[in-house]
């Protein structure tokens, strides 16, 4: 397993962290180490897939257990394309969550890019501290959006996690799990099935923001994406989590944390895929989600707002491009932590 991770992660962290406290309350948040630290101090199985030589360059297949069958019928299928952003490109259209490792652009600058940590974020302008009593409707599961309802919770909101039986959290029974989802309100609910959609409007009557983090086409399907929600619930708040960014060209594209790190550029070290050592742009992204929400909750954000895992790892994808901090020999295990205490 790859002890991987990019250089000023937790400095960055920490400064997301300070910033959703500021807005959510200090000591909500706390230490942003123990969030982007969980698998490994939770002892939760967080591993990485390995880079999938293709072509001249990698793929990361980040695939679920029902994924496997299509990928291996996609594989040799496209067996022939030696271009990996072609067959990533293919692999989204067969819903396979598929990124292509990219290669950071070194780029020639006077002055490098300064260190995520080395420069403080500006201070929120409004006081948003007080959730108590907004309601909060979490359609979203794993790491990231979880981690952002759970501070939202945390500060005083009720939040209602939808599940189902059919379609459980990923990481349910599992200590993440727990420790994601303790100030949640657990509904069972399919808006698959009628029934299910019925209960779920009930609660989107009544509810001051909606989270989700599924795929924009998934969202359509479902008539939760922003247009469709505006003639049912003209004053809910929505906060769709999603992996890339809506203007970029993998807007619509499935990827978890891993894939985002390949797609980043972060993954490629010393001329060669690296796995990291867990899915460190799920934490941040939780972390910059939370904050948003308290914004929009605060009436200074867009109504409708989304936030990407892509967006997350941004200023640490462009610190390495103009340090060439990417391109180094990966630190010792933990110094990260350690550091940064």
């Amino acid at each position: 397993m790859s002890d991987w991770l990019p250089p000023g992660l937790f400095d960055y962290g920490a400064e997301l962290a300070a910033e959703a406290d500021r807005r959510l309350g200090g000591g909500v948040v706390g230490d942003a180490t123990c969030w982007i630290d969980m698998p490994q101090r939770l002892e939760s199985a967080d591993v990485a897939p390995e880079p999938v030589r293709w072509g001249d360059g990698a793929l990361c297949a980040d695939l679920g257990p029902d994924d496997n069958e299509t990928w291996e019928r996609f594989a040799e299928v496209h067996q022939g394309e030696p271009d990996p952003e072609i067959v990533a490109a293919s692999a989204q259209e067969w819903r396979l969550p598929v990124t292509p490792y990219r290669r950071l652009s070194l780029v020639a600058v006077e002055a490098g890019a300064p260190a995520p940590g080395s420069e403080p974020m500006s201070a929120p302008s409004h006081d948003s501290k007080n959730l108590d009593g907004k309601q909060i409707v979490d359609l979203t599961s794993m790491w990231a959006g979880p981690l952002c309802t759970e501070l939202l919770g945390r500060a005083g909101a009720r939040v209602h996690k939808i599940t189902s039986e059919t379609r459980p959290d990923g990481l349910l029974g599992t200590p993440m799990y727990a420790e994601l989802n303790a100030h949640k309100t657990v509904a069972d609910i399919d808006p698959r099935f009628a029934a299910g959609r019925h209960d779920l409007e009930e609660l989107l009557a009544s509810a001051d923001l909606l989270v989700t983090s599924f795929s924009p086409r998934a969202l359509a399907n479902l008539d939760l994406l922003p247009p469709q929600l505006c003639a049912r619930h003209p004053r809910l708040r929505t906060l769709a989590i999603t992996a890339f960014e809506p203007d970029s060209p993998e807007c619509d594209w499935i990827a978890y944390g891993t894939g985002v790190h390949a797609a980043s550029g972060l993954g490629w070290l010393n001329d060669e895929p690296q796995a990291p050592a867990y899915s460190y742009p799920d934490p941040l992204a939780g972390l910059l989600a939370a904050r948003v929400a308290a914004d929009q909750l605060a009436g200074v954000a867009p109504q409708h707002t989304r936030a990407s895992l892509a967006g997350a790892v941004a200023p640490l994808a462009d610190w390495a491009t103009c340090s060439g901090a990417a391109h180094a020999p990966a630190p010792p295990a933990g110094s990260e932590g350690v550091s940064h205490g």
